[in-house]
């Protein structure tokens, strides 16, 4: 009687494997909706890639392992190539497409050739390649889950979280706009470091009644930092919990920035939410009253064809595609209109722009929060707002904040204009651009009627809607000290306090 045959499915889980992967490593900055659609890709390719070769080597042992070796060089292909891009032996440049690309290709075939002829017994080999497979895969799968859960969990936790400030007699109910710039530095080191002079756009913001702050300070170097501590008016080692401050749980901030106590205290007072997409998924306030999006459906993200997500560019980075890839980057992807992610980023940027006009004609009270991917990479704009992709940060740095300039002076004119009760508006950037001045930031807040007189050149975020509360609310709270963390993303709670030299009367 013949031994029952030890049934060999270690080659397509080896092809799903890099694709959950990548998914498990890039999890806390993505949704799972965004690899949905390579996941697919890879289930189909691992399927025909294993029939190609059962149909191929008429060996139900050594058909498999060859399936599994070309597997292992075409996912590791962009890994290696990254460890080694640019780099030279003896003189010798390893790093180049057009060195490692053809010894990759003499690697697979030559493995392939090695199984083929060999007269090892593999059949052995199949049971340890099944339970090794599933194992690989099940750590992603886990590690995905849990944060997936997290995810759900903790948000579900915060969203009954009790109110820290009453809501106390309303003197009025203006609208309230919260525009996040990411990553506009303030005016001195624009004019320092890219010899940028934004005075005549502070000018005409200021002519309109802006105040402009001109020594601001973000009070932390990271979005996830700053926007945490502005939007709940305190620092964030009162904000988050021990755990998080010896970790770095994204999870959290998606809780303290989404359900902040800004957005409670105003929805409490009757205040409608509308906000923007902005694919930022700990940032995106997706539960608002009023969310606009670009996807009318989540299924959408997987059935849009014609456009290609930024994790489908990442995956294909990583494989033996790369070469390909980048060639059709730049050239094939025009050509058959397909969107690549920096088209993709200069829609949700007009996105925002453009609604923003129409919302004072939307019944209020209302708090606006629109949280901007710029001017910050990728740089998808010239001066004139035309579409270009710029890899480098001078010019595309300054260009793109020439351009914003040029939008936000007629928006903000037009939701003054356009709003029954004067507006409160706060155009800030989350932190500045460089990281020798990265606290430095742009601010720029109008608050009508008496509330002007209350702002100072030193302003920090953390302050801003203390003083909304203080001057439009009946609210009584104390201001904190405006002081700035500096942390690296390496360690990111290692603060050290930072003052940047400035003339607020410049």
């Amino acid at each position: 009687m013949n031994k029952k045959t030890t049934k060999t499915f270690y080659p397509i889980l080896l092809g799903i494997y890099p694709v959950m992967g990548l998914i498990s490593v890039n999890i806390s900055q993505m949704k799972f909706l965004d690899g949905i659609r390579s996941l697919l890709v890879g289930i189909v390719f691992s399927l025909v890639t294993l029939f190609i070769f059962r149909w191929l080597v008429k060996d139900q042992i050594k058909s498999p392992l060859m399936c599994a070796w070309f597997f292992i060089m075409f996912y590791s292909y962009g890994h290696v190539y990254d460890a080694i891009e640019g780099q030279d032996i003896l003189n010798f440049v390893l790093g180049r497409h057009r060195v490692l690309y053809p010894i990759w290709i003499v690697l697979m075939v030559g493995g392939l050739w090695l199984i083929f002829k060999s007269n090892w017994r593999w059949k052995s080999a199949a049971r340890v390649l099944n339970w090794l497979s599933v194992t690989l895969l099940i750590i992603p799968i886990i590690q995905i889950g849990i944060f997936e859960w997290q995810r759900t969990r903790l948000t579900t936790e915060n969203e009954s979280a009790e109110m820290i400030f009453p809501s106390g007699s309303q003197i009025s109910t203006p609208d309230i706009y919260y525009i996040i710039l990411d990553g506009y530095a303030r005016d001195d080191m624009l004019l320092e470091y890219y010899d940028l002079d934004i005075s005549d756009f502070i000018d005409q913001l200021e002519a309109i009644g802006f105040y402009v702050p001109r020594c601001s300070q973000a009070n932390y170097g990271m979005t996830a930092l700053s926007l945490s501590s502005s939007l709940n008016m305190d620092t964030v080692d009162r904000i988050l919990p021990e755990a998080v401050l010896h970790g770095d749980n994204i999870v959290a901030f998606n809780n303290t920035i989404v359900h902040n106590r800004v957005r409670q205290t105003l929805e409490n007072m009757g205040y409608q939410v509308i906000s923007f997409q902005n694919d930022i998924w700990w940032t995106e306030w997706s539960d608002s009253d009023f969310f606009i999006t670009l996807e009318n459906k989540p299924y959408e993200l997987i059935t849009d064809f014609g456009q290609v997500s930024k994790f489908e560019i990442l995956f294909l980075r990583t494989t033996a595609l790369r070469i390909f890839e980048e060639a059709a980057n730049k050239w094939l992807l025009p050509v058959m209109s397909v969107r690549t992610p920096e088209e993709h980023q200069a829609e949700l940027i007009l996105l925002a722009l453009d609604g923003l006009d129409n919302v004072p004609e939307m019944e209020g009270p209302k708090f606006v929060f629109t949280h901007l991917i710029a001017p910050h990479e990728p740089y998808v704009f010239n001066p004139d707002g035309e579409f270009v992709v710029t890899e480098s940060a001078d010019p595309g740095y300054p260009n793109q904040i020439r351009y914003l300039n040029t939008r936000l002076i007629p928006l903000v004119q037009t939701i003054i204009e356009d709003s029954d009760i004067p507006p409160i508006i706060i155009l800030q950037a989350d932190h500045g651009r460089d990281t020798e001045v990265r606290l430095a930031n742009f601010m720029a807040v109008y608050f009508p009627g008496e509330g002007k007189s209350t702002l100072y050149p030193t302003l920090t975020p953390v302050n801003v809607f203390r003083l909304v509360l203080n001057n439009y609310f009946g609210q009584d709270l104390p201001l904190l000290p405006d002081v700035s963390y500096f942390s690296f993303y390496d360690d990111t709670y290692d603060f050290s306090e930072v003052i940047y030299p400035c003339d607020p009367g410049r």
